[in-house]
């Protein structure tokens, strides 16, 4: 057996290569075709086996290899750790070797002289020649984007679930609601957003005010308690939505909530409260007869993107994230009095909790997938650079007339301090809406602007 030294390729992406001496996981630093340079915390006296598992990019999965006939060598001990050598000639590990090295290096080749579409296209199939065709607005993008969709049926399909809300979002929606009626609001709603006609049978039982991504666009105190007066009037609901809390927030904060909890004390009404950050839990405990707090988007973390549909491999994992985990609902029910969760549709299905008291709200078709306390698009539009972002203290609203436009094909789009998907899977097939229901969401947030 070889043992004059390991000569191969250090430092291959643990995602790539991951290993273990018997049971312990050990980080492999160097792998040659003849062993393997690994380090652990401690020192080990003796390895039965070594478990090393390869892979494979074209299968989308992974191998793993027994290495059972070898030798060690312990090569240096440092403070934190200590570097051993692992010789085999086993020719199943040898072949793995290959194959491994020729992949990465491929990808290495491709990564260096092709940009990111290019990039997809030669690792996944991704069509980076549809990368060059965009639309001319949003207004254009939307109408693309909805224009097949069977009112009808989508509002058969909406009127089956328990409640109906629409999101108010940003200081032209809060505007247009203020001025019009309902039903009219509604009509130019479904209209201004790219539809052929409104959903004329659908009225919204409750109303989502405020924005879960953008700490600007909450409505100033005045029009927040206009469009209150304004819903209970017309026997609607309310949940107000709140984004992240800065420091230089958490008073002011405070001191709004107070306001919101008289108010809802001299009419004996309750309202509803999205948390997006730890430190709005702290708060609304003052305040738990009036104000029931919801787990928001950014709390309730998931992969989510437009590209996924290209991702090779199973996609079954991702169906679940951190909700699924019962002693978590369990301390955000008992100690946050947190027992209603805010989920997307973005492209694929998920598993809804609902063993213990949990209600689940499911907001369509637009779907997060990254959001910035630093604008991108006010960089964009004062400095001609997504990357010059910095904190914006007296915001403009660029994003009332402006927006980035994405490939069309990726159905995204990038609205003030955020990008967004679009899941137009559930508008044109309502049955999807359907089939959420019957999973467990018993509330559909609509949000179109």
């Amino acid at each position: 057996m070889n043992k004059n030294k390991i000569n191969g390729i250090s430092m291959i992406p643990f995602g790539l290569l991951a290993g273990f001496a018997d049971d312990k996981e050990i980080r492999l630093i160097e792998l040659a075709e003849n062993g393997f340079k690994f380090r652990l915390q401690q020192e080990i006296a003796d390895v039965g086996q070594f478990r090393i598992c390869f892979y494979n990019s074209n299968d989308s999965a992974y191998r793993e290899i027994q290495v059972k006939e070898f030798c060690i060598q312990k090569e240096q001990q440092e403070q934190f750790y200590t570097v051993y050598s692992a010789f085999t000639e086993q020719e199943d590990f040898r072949k793995e070797v290959q194959g491994l090295v020729t992949r990465y290096s491929r990808y290495i080749r491709l990564k260096t002289e092709c940009d990111d579409a290019e990039l997809a296209e030669e690792l996944t199939g991704y069509p980076a020649e549809k990368d060059e065709i965009f639309a001319e607005s949003l207004e254009q993008q939307k109408k693309e984007w909805f224009q097949d969709v069977l009112v009808n049926k989508l509002a058969e399909a909406i009127n089956r679930v328990s409640e109906v809300a629409f999101e108010l979002d940003h200081p032209e929606l809060y505007q247009a609601y203020l001025k019009e009626d309902i039903s009219a609001f509604m009509e130019n709603y479904w209209i201004q957003n790219g539809f052929s006609q409104a959903v004329s049978d659908i009225a919204p039982d409750r109303l989502y005010i405020g924005n879960q991504f953008c700490h600007l666009l909450f409505p100033e105190e005045r029009c927040l308690f206009e469009m209150m007066e304004k819903a209970q009037r017309e026997n609607i609901s309310i949940t107000l939505a709140y984004t992240y809390i800065r420091e230089d927030m958490l008073k002011t904060m405070d001191e709004l909530l107070a306001k919101v909890d008289n108010w809802c004390k001299e009419r004996q009404t309750t309202v509803e409260v999205v948390v997006n950050d730890w430190a709005m839990v702290g708060i609304l405990r003052k305040y738990p007869k009036r104000m029931t707090p919801l787990l928001g988007t950014l709390l309730n973390k998931r992969k989510k993107d437009p590209r996924m549909g290209y991702k090779k491999g199973g996609r079954i994992l991702y169906e679940q994230n951190s909700l699924n985990a019962e002693f978590y609902r369990k301390f955000l029910g008992e100690e946050c009095n947190i027992w209603r969760y805010e989920w997307e549709a973005c492209g694929y299905a998920q598993n809804f909790p609902g063993t213990l008291n949990e209600k689940n709200s499911l907001h369509f078709p637009f779907y997060q997938t990254n959001t910035s306390q630093y604008c991108p698009l006010h960089a964009i539009c004062t400095d001609g650079e997504r990357g010059k972002q910095k904190l914006v203290t007296n915001c403009p609203y660029f994003c009332e007339r402006n927006m980035v436009l994405y490939p069309k094909h990726l159905h995204m789009t990038g609205r003030y301090n955020s990008l967004f998907g679009v899941d137009t899977e559930v508008l044109k097939h309502p049955e999807k809406l359907e089939a959420y229901v019957t999973a467990g969401i018993d509330r559909l947030v609509l949000g179109l602007s």
